[in-house]
């Protein structure tokens, strides 16, 4: 600042850290996904001219998929025909069949020499034979001749409004065997962007309009409430207030919703809120395959991608996917480095299963699944299709109770741990909230197997309730060093805190000045984390240290535009296995085992 005139002048200063906040640790993204059949936006119609195979595409209200052409609108499927085959007028090379299509009745035959006659009721017009042949099929490729054809036999009979009742009969007009017409859709899959919600009412009422919105733009909203609503929203609206009085509307929904799919991500966001959780996005796909790929192009928007510009979603839960979608949701996550996946095991297991690869730990799976109370808007009876030894030992539902995967359920467990301790306690010991049994009973012995692979069993402990019993992650064999889920969480939060909160340094002037605050506000931060019990260490010292100076940061990296911090944390672990060492001791020594 510079001073020019005398007084008395005011300026701020930075003098203290700016303060680095911990970024959210248990919002989920839920993923879920249902059987969507797309309506059909096009018919594409097949024909072949002898020598290749061409296709066009035409409105269905003009032509349906068996080619016939609407009675109401045939000028326009003559006009979209002609277009979407590329068909000039001088492309003709069937003149009696174009008669007929305009409601006349030739005779055609020879004429005078080397002329051939056409004739209509007592009207007639003589045309070269080597233009048009006595069968009335065009000869010739000299389009002149062709259209001085045409125009002749316009001038006599009217051939400008064909009628046809299929696209078959325009079709030979050209020359063209039709071959086939089958419905196209450009809308492949049905999305829309994640919404976010915080408690099970308003994920209900995110599901009604959900459903509302998915019938408008897929179903005629006359057929659905009686009346023409031309404003989209409007139209929704009228849906959505449909479905609490329409019976025909509500028993509708009530079996999408109960579709094993969905109803897997329904049961999983309920468990969530059961559980503790809190702020949730949740986020249904409708595909033609439930065994799609998630991984979609991200450019649409997609399957994971969805959520990409959901910045404080810090879990991925996709209750009931199959076992490739599980492996791509744990390396979608791996790729990222901001998100935690929880994967569900089948609902029946022996410790041998397979499970997805991990090499840093960013996902956790969970056996067996869990049983629910039955929801009032359940429609039909849950099919489980095992088969085989496996099958001896699912433990049956009572007549009220269904069988949903664990994941969302688990989400919830880690909210409330996250809430209660911090993301530093290992979400296990943990009781699991609004269900009624699980599918399958692990004992202690059984469950060695599945520990030393990485996979949390849940458990039933008499008088202690059903529990989370195990807190590892997949990467239990490939990297020890991220076996468990609180180390990687409690990672995730440490560095995207960091980046976020240091955001303001990038382009600042690369000095000894810059290096000081960047440790300072680093280390206040850690000491924050500390205090809160998830660093292990008497001292601060024991726990973290942040090193950012010449050492760190040489010329070569500075020319680079870079400034280079180091940052080390003692993270604390879960008491897995507690051993106490008992013998017989007689007053004197130390015990002897």
């Amino acid at each position: 600042m510079e001073y020019h005139t005398p007084g008395v002048y005011v300026r701020e200063v930075d003098s203290g850290p700016k303060p680095i906040a911990s970024v959210s640790t248990s919002v989920p993204g839920f993923l879920g996904m249902f059987l969507f059949e797309p309506p059909t936006d096009a018919v594409s119609i097949a024909a072949n001219d002898g020598t290749r195979t061409v296709t066009g595409k035409v409105i269905p209200q003009l032509v349906d998929t068996k080619g016939n052409v609407s009675a109401n609108a045939s000028d326009e499927a003559v006009t979209a025909l002609t277009q979407a085959f590329n068909l000039k007028k001088t492309a003709v090379r069937n003149v009696k069949s174009l008669l007929e299509l305009n409601g006349h009745k030739p005779m055609i035959g020879k004429g005078s020499a080397g002329m051939t006659k056409i004739t209509i009721g007592k009207e007639s017009v003589q045309v070269a034979e080597n233009v048009l042949d006595a069968q009335g099929k065009v000869i010739t490729d000299d389009e002149a001749a062709i259209e001085d054809l045409l125009n002749t036999i316009h001038t006599t009979f009217a051939i400008d409004k064909p009628k046809p009742k299929t696209a078959k009969d325009l079709l030979e007009v050209y020359g063209f065997d039709f071959q086939a017409a089958k419905g196209t859709a450009m809308l492949s899959e049905y999305s829309v962007a994640p919404f976010a919600v915080t408690n099970k009412s308003e994920f209900f009422r995110w599901l009604q309009s959900y459903f509302a919105q998915y019938l408008v733009e897929t179903r005629s909203i006359e057929d659905l409430v009686g009346q023409d609503i031309e404003d989209p929203d409007e139209a929704a609206d009228a849906v959505f207030e449909a479905l609490a009085s329409d019976d025909t509307l509500k028993n509708e929904f009530r079996s999408w919703l109960s579709q094993p799919s969905v109803f897997g991500f329904v049961a999983g966001v309920n468990g969530f809120y059961d559980n503790g959780g809190g702020k949730a996005y949740v986020y249904l796909m409708g595909v033609q395959d439930l065994d799609v790929s998630i991984r979609e192009n991200q450019a649409d928007k997609l399957g994971l991608y969805a959520f990409d510009d959901v910045d404080d979603m810090s879990l991925h839960v996709a209750p009931g996917t199959t076992f490739n979608q599980q492996r791509e949701m744990l390396e979608h996550c791996e790729t990222r480095k901001d998100r935690f996946a929880i994967l569900d095991g089948p609902i029946l297991s022996t410790g041998d299963m397979d499970i997805p690869a991990s090499d840093k730990g960013y996902g956790a799976m969970y056996v067996p699944w869990v049983r629910v109370t039955k929801p009032s808007w359940y429609a039909g009876n849950q099919q489980m299709n095992i088969s085989g030894p496996l099958r001896r030992k699912l433990i049956k539902t009572e007549k009220n109770e269904l069988f949903v995967p664990p994941s969302g359920h688990v989400a919830g467990v880690f909210a409330r741990v996250d809430t209660d301790r911090g993301v530093h306690k290992a979400p296990a010991n943990e009781i699991l909230m609004g269900i009624t049994g699980l599918s399958q009973n692990i004992n202690r012995i059984e469950q060695g197997q599945y520990n030393d692979r990485g996979i949390n069993v849940i458990r039933i402990f008499k008088d202690r309730g059903i529990r989370i019993w195990g807190a590892r992650t997949l990467a239990t064999k490939s990297d020890p060093s991220w076996k468990y889920i609180n180390v990687r969480r409690l990672f995730i939060m440490i560095e995207q805190s960091i980046m976020l909160g240091s955001q303001w340094a990038v382009f600042e002037p690369n000095d000894h000045t810059l290096w000081k605050k960047l440790t300072r506000d680093v280390r206040a931060y850690l000491m924050r984390v500390w205090r809160s019990g998830a660093l292990f260490g008497a001292t601060p010292e024991e726990a973290f240290y942040v090193k950012c100076d010449a050492e760190t940061n040489p010329r070569f990296l500075i020319d680079a535009g870079q400034v280079n911090v180091q940052i080390g944390i003692s993270p604390v672990k879960p008491a897995e296995f507690v051993v106490f060492s008992i013998g017989q001791w007689d007053g004197g020594a130390l015990i002897d085992e």
